[in-house]
């Protein structure tokens, strides 16, 4: 079994993730394949405030799904564009290229997964 409390996990930056713009706040739920049974490489928190975005980047041999918790997001997936609002989920199969921005005033809070193809 794996506990951990928020308050014990430490926010690390992420500045211009992705070739993004700003600095992402991540913090690992799990702590990479040694904690996803060798299925997955990321399992993390991210907090983007506003005009933070992750840029571009392509998922070879792995999807990613992400969870908005709170905040808006302007998603791009394939060069689909989208706005995503908490309790939306999207998924990037292997090959999709996507980005990510917070939209608006309020934070951007998202779950990411990334798990191997």
């Amino acid at each position: 079994m794996i506990i951990r409390k928020r308050s014990e996990m430490v926010p690390t930056p992420i500045e211009h993730c992705m070739g993004g713009e700003g600095t992402v706040m991540m913090e690992k739920l799990l702590l990479g394949a040694e904690e996803m049974q060798g299925k997955g490489r990321a399992y993390v928190r991210h907090t983007l405030m506003p005009g933070v975005s992750i840029g571009a980047h392509t998922h070879a041999n792995e999807m990613e799904s992400m969870v908005i918790l709170s905040g808006r997001a302007a998603h791009v997936i394939n060069g689909q564009s989208q706005q995503l609002e908490p309790g939306d989920i999207i998924v990037a199969q292997p090959g999709d290229t996507h980005q990510i921005a917070c939209l608006g005033e309020e934070p951007l809070v998202l779950i990411a997964q990334v798990l191997f193809a």
